[in-house]
């Protein structure tokens, strides 16, 4: 049970490694504004989240087992916890490895999401304003009966 504890854990390095690099190509496409790469990199992203709940599921699964076993482990268990109950010596070691290498992963691919986050928030923002610049719509400085006053400036005539 123990390998496969830390075979678990390896292999969501690895995903959230991928997940990362795939990352790092998706801001650069961001930047870039090459919707096309992002377009792209899309299904590799999901097909990497998925393998991520995959294995988070797994990992869940031989803790509940852990947990059944012991009386020590419960819900509010924590990895310290856990990693006190592994065999002596070099599996210990070996899962204490994995578990700090995974919270650094796990930390900058969160940080990395959260950054492409803002950069698609942005993009997002300065289309908006473009086309809003190009259609002649304005915001009034002022609210209306239903919120905000926005106007269309008439572009073309067709009664011409």
């Amino acid at each position: 049970m123990w390998q496969d504890f830390a075979n678990t854990l390896n292999e969501l390095n690895k995903a959230y490694k991928a997940l990362i690099e795939l990352g790092k190509k998706k801001r650069n496409a961001l930047v870039m504004v090459d919707m096309k790469t992002v377009e792209n990199l899309l299904p590799q992203e999901e097909k990497l989240t998925a393998d991520i709940t995959r294995l988070e599921k797994n990992r869940q699964s031989i803790l509940l087992k852990m947990a059944a076993t012991s009386e020590k482990l419960g819900s509010e268990s924590k990895m310290e916890d856990i990693l006190s109950l592994a065999p002596a010596g070099k599996m210990r070691e070996v899962l204490q490895k994995l578990y700090v290498m995974l919270q650094a992963t796990v930390k900058e691919a969160q940080e990395l999401s959260e950054g492409n986050a803002l950069l698609i928030r942005a993009a997002m923002e300065a289309a908006a304003f473009h086309l809003n610049r190009i259609g002649g719509a304005t915001v009034e400085p002022a609210y209306g009966r239903g919120g905000e006053v926005i106007t269309h400036r008439k572009n073309f005539d067709y009664n011409a």
